[in-house]
């Protein structure tokens, strides 16, 4: 199979070692236009460099693409490659509301072609464990938090560019509660500009409280800062309190704890991006598509919420989502 990667940094990195790793794929294209760092992952891949997506769908057949750019070409670079008989692999968020997620479904059904949205949290190596642990339980609460500094990818400084917090980075959490306890009906949120305000090239929320109430009567609460600085100890953390069980997951490992005072660990074996990268194209080679943990639908779900805090916040009203 012969795939290209659209933007070359780090989660273009990622992904393109993936892809070169499994079996029977040949990465042929990176495609960014900022051409040195585009040559210097291109050389360790042995691809060619393009200065766009249309530059490489344009020279030969490709079967897949990965689209790592920035949130706001996204769309349009979806549809072209599809218009093309590419499959996707594309990174979080698809796009920055939901009529343009959508666009980019109709499109991939109109066509016949896989997209998968790298949601990777899911694909962690205890993922599926939590989730045997709390079928058939009564959960009480998720809670998600966060303390970081403001975003290297400078980007991210702009609410236009990547959404605020939410969306750039507690989708994940936010994701991988609905992988393990179902769909959120309700979200109430409130946003600060007020640590970061007047900070020169800053257009951002500085800090986050979103509110959560899940189908299954659960209740979920998020809190998160750009406002914070590194190396703060203990500076994020993710549960699920259950009755009779606690599932923790920091990314690095999944934790299970019960009332006999027992804890399960299970450590991640392999980053999840690469466990759902040799999955998509496992699955874009058989046809098979029985182990992948989340539909294109299921994933614009996960990205219906984060965009919903973004309006509850900005209107203060309470937003009913139609995902029960």
């Amino acid at each position: 199979m012969r795939v290209a990667i659209v933007g070359a940094g780090r989660r273009g990195i990622v992904h393109g070692r993936a892809a070169k790793a499994h079996p029977g794929t040949e990465v042929v294209a990176v495609c960014d236009p900022d051409s040195e760092r585009a040559e210097k992952l291109a050389g360790e891949l042995g691809a060619r460099v393009y200065a766009s997506h249309r530059e490489a769908l344009d020279v030969g057949k490709l079967d897949a693409m990965y689209l790592t750019s920035p949130p706001p070409v996204h769309t349009q670079q979806a549809l072209d490659a599809l218009d093309a008989g590419c499959a996707l692999m594309i990174e979080k968020p698809v796009a920055l509301d939901m009529e343009s997620v959508h666009r980019v479904g109709r499109k991939a059904e109109e066509a016949g072609r896989l997209v998968v949205v790298c949601q990777q949290h899911r694909y962690a190596t205890g993922a599926m464990r939590a989730k045997e642990v709390l079928a058939g339980k009564k959960v009480g609460l998720v809670h998600s938090f966060l303390y970081r500094q403001k975003p290297d990818i400078r980007g991210n400084w702009k609410r236009g560019w990547g959404g605020g917090h939410i969306v750039e980075n507690q989708i994940h959490p936010l994701d991988f509660a609905r992988y393990q306890i179902g769909d959120v009906v309700t979200v109430y949120a409130q946003y600060s500009e007020h640590v970061l305000a007047g900070t020169e090239d800053w257009d951002n929320w500085d800090s986050y409280s979103v509110s959560l109430r899940f189908a299954n009567g659960a209740t979920g609460s998020i809190g998160t800062t750009y406002a914070a600085f590194p190396k703060i100890p203990q500076s994020s953390g993710f549960d699920i309190v259950a009755d009779g069980a606690v599932v923790r997951y920091s990314g690095s490992k999944v934790e299970i704890f019960t009332p006999d005072g027992q804890a399960e660990t299970i450590p991640s074996t392999q980053d999840p991006t690469i466990t759902i990268g040799h999955e998509f194209l496992r699955a874009l080679e058989t046809g098979d598509r029985s182990r992948l943990r989340q539909d294109y639908a299921d994933a614009a779900r996960s990205l219906e919420v984060c965009l919903a805090a973004n309006e509850s916040a900005e209107s203060g009203k309470v937003i009913h989502l139609n995902h029960g």
